[in-house]
């Protein structure tokens, strides 16, 4: 009787990285409230672009446990932090001004104070990506400035910044998608700055 070969027990697979999804779900996020903040979409499309705030919760929040579940702390922060305080925030803060039963019924000044603890947040999270790269450490800050200029109300720059930020975000999920992909990096992301 002939005897099979055996077969290499096969790894158990580890949780893929969700790096792509969720930065594909924020370059779609932040390129639509970009524009729609920078001024080139009317006012009218805000209730839409509640509907898009709150699609891009899901990818935002199950990449963050998923990174959690990986052990990586500072990635599934800013996602936890996306999926849950800043989009759903946001969206229905939005949803509230837009439904006000009368102009002035909701006045909007505590999301002052919730941008500006939004940028700080990303500026600390944006030394923590200095340890893998100056490109995503600057990418970081940058979205965290658009973040300080809504607190401001300086909401035109903001939208700016989140439309440089969407294509920040299209590149590194293209990067990292890529990377997985092909098992090598194809698009640079730059060193680390801290070691």
């Amino acid at each position: 009787m002939e005897q099979q070969p055996q077969q290499a027990p096969q790894q158990p697979q580890g949780w893929a990285n969700p790096g792509p999804w969720s930065l594909f779900a924020i370059a779609v996020l932040t390129g639509c409230a970009g524009f729609f903040n920078a001024g080139f979409l009317p006012p009218t499309t805000a209730p839409l672009l509640v509907g898009i705030l709150v699609a891009s919760v899901i990818p935002q929040f199950v990449s963050g446990l998923i990174n959690f579940k990986r052990g990586e702390i500072l990635i599934g922060t800013l996602n936890g932090l996306f999926g849950t305080v800043a989009t759903i925030g946001i969206a229905v803060t939005t949803w509230m001004l837009i439904t006000a039963p009368t102009p002035g019924a909701v006045t909007p000044e505590i999301m002052g104070v919730f941008y500006i603890i939004l940028f700080l947040a990303m500026e600390i999270a944006a030394i923590g990506f200095g340890r893998m790269s100056w490109f995503i450490m600057l990418g970081i800050a940058e979205v965290g400035v658009a973040f300080l200029c809504f607190g401001l109300g300086m909401l035109v720059l903001g939208g700016w910044l989140l439309i440089i930020f969407s294509a920040f975000s299209l590149y590194l999920a293209t990067a990292i998608f890529w990377a997985e992909i092909f098992q090598k990096p194809i698009l640079p992301l730059g060193r680390p700055v801290f070691k």
